[in-house]
């Protein structure tokens, strides 16, 4: 079976019937396989971003943890000076 440009051209005119479900078979098999390897890479994707994600709110839970520890801290060492000074 001669190949021009991705299709199949027969040199004794029209293809049986055998043959032309054989083609369409090929045709499906390439359109199945070019959907699975879209959707994995769907998948692939999305997986990366949700990680993305949950480390990009666990550090900024963090840094807000550290803000208000931090203020804490100031607020007490100025009563604590406030405390002494009076």
């Amino acid at each position: 079976m001669p190949m021009i440009n991705g299709r199949f051209y027969s040199m004794y005119g029209r293809y049986s019937p055998y043959v032309s479900m054989q083609i369409q078979r090929y045709h499906m098999a390439e359109t199945r396989q070019q959907a699975e390897s879209n959707a994995s890479a769907l998948g692939g994707a999305l997986s990366t971003a949700s990680q993305n994600l949950a480390q990009g709110l666990a550090i900024l839970a963090a840094q807000a943890a550290l803000k208000r520890i931090q203020s804490a801290a100031s607020t007490a060492q100025k009563s604590a000076g406030v405390n002494l000074v009076t």
